[in-house]
């Protein structure tokens, strides 16, 4: 995979005419290492790092608000181990999360999809969803020896919090899995950026142009699988379901929009304008909080740092039902870059990347960052 982005970045412009776009940011100070990566990991102003991850790609909020749930990646694009953790919010300290095999033999996936191997296990997308029986289903795209979307039973014992494996979803052909979010019935959506077994030129010649790629695959536990009508794009990314079920709305990477789909229909009801969408989140409000990348497609900077990637980005806000958007924030450099995704939680809002060894977080923004 890394040759694909070597075909990005060689292809399209040498490395040093790729140029970062100066961001006005909250916060001041840009403290890289000579390696690219941002080494201390303090707080800065009103930012607040958080310490001692792997590439806390993806957050969902923990039931009852207390904790999130971090999905640490391994080295994109390569398929390398990572964990799943619980961050505390009240003393901000992580843990992993033990995971054990149903000993009821319980599944929530398909019956012949066989297990992980847990040493090799390397998460990306993730999405929290409380089942019609109460209980909470935690879905994860697993690029560990095999892209499945890994579906595991979250709950907390004697106050503690732990994971058990209650099967799996391996979608049809060899697909390059991203982003899942998951349907109250138990089912679930999830972004197919490109086939793996592509020839990695035609990729990077499609993704230049802003050519499709891939699409968004739907799985039902009654009827299996299915391509979503109108969900291929050019890297469909981060992936988001509204609080009824009825519409998805994609991040469509390499084309710079997000577009709202009806499952019902497959049409596509509306869009907007996002630079590199990465992941999306909902809030209780019904807003949609987008990170957004600024940075040249094929940019190698943040794949052998040390600390966290320096990288511009900034975080949109999208009302669900008019998709009417405001930046909330523009940040580049220390404490952290490169922002994967962005999770309202009470009153701050946090912020993780797929490259360094930390998550931030913000007062909640309440209005533009403009204002």
């Amino acid at each position: 995979m890394k040759t694909l982005w070597g075909i990005l970045k060689n292809g399209a412009c040498v490395a040093g005419s790729v140029s970062l776009l100066a961001t006005a940011g909250l916060f001041p100070g840009d403290a890289r290492a000579d390696d690219g990566g941002i080494v201390a990991c303090e707080s800065i102003g009103e930012m607040q790092a958080h310490c001692g991850f792997q590439n806390p790609e993806d957050l969902v909020l923990a039931p009852g608000g207390e904790a999130l749930v971090v999905s640490e990646m391994g080295d994109f694009p390569e398929p390398t181990p990572g964990e799943l953790s619980v961050f505390d919010l009240k003393s901000g300290k992580k843990r992993p999360l033990p995971i054990a095999w149903s000993e009821d033999g319980e599944i929530w996936g398909e019956e012949a999809c066989p297990r992980p191997d847990l040493s090799i296990l390397s998460p990306h997308g993730i999405d929290l969803q409380q089942r019609q029986d109460g209980r909470y289903a935690l879905y994860v795209v697993n690029h560990g020896g095999r892209d499945a979307v890994e579906i595991f039973e979250l709950s907390r014992p004697g106050g503690t919090w732990r994971l058990t494996w209650r099967g799996c979803v391996i979608p049809p052909g060899d697909p390059f899995l991203n982003d899942v979010t998951a349907f109250s019935d138990g089912g679930f959506a999830a972004t197919q950026m490109w086939d793996k077994d592509s020839i990695f030129p035609f990729v990077a010649f499609r993704l230049l142009f802003e050519m499709d790629t891939g699409w968004v695959w739907e799985w039902s536990p009654k009827s299996g699988f299915r391509k979503v009508p109108d969900s291929a794009g050019a890297m469909p990314n981060g992936i988001a379901s509204s609080p009824d079920d009825r519409f998805l709305f994609v991040n469509h990477y390499a084309e710079d929009r997000m577009v709202k789909i009806d499952r019902a229909s497959g049409e596509v009801v509306g869009e907007v304008e996002v630079r590199q969408p990465d992941n999306v989140t909902f809030d209780e409000a019904g807003n949609l909080w987008i990170a957004s990348h600024h940075n040249f497609i094929g940019d190698t900077t943040c794949q052998e740092i040390e600390g966290a990637c320096p990288l511009p980005f900034s975080i949109v806000r999208v009302d669900a039902q008019s998709l009417e958007a405001e930046v909330v924030l523009e940040h580049e450099g220390a404490p952290m870059g490169f922002a994967t995704v962005a999770l309202p939680t009470g009153q701050r809002l946090f912020l993780g990347s797929a490259a360094g060894d930390r998550m931030v977080s913000i007062p909640l923004p309440a209005t533009s960052a403009s204002d």
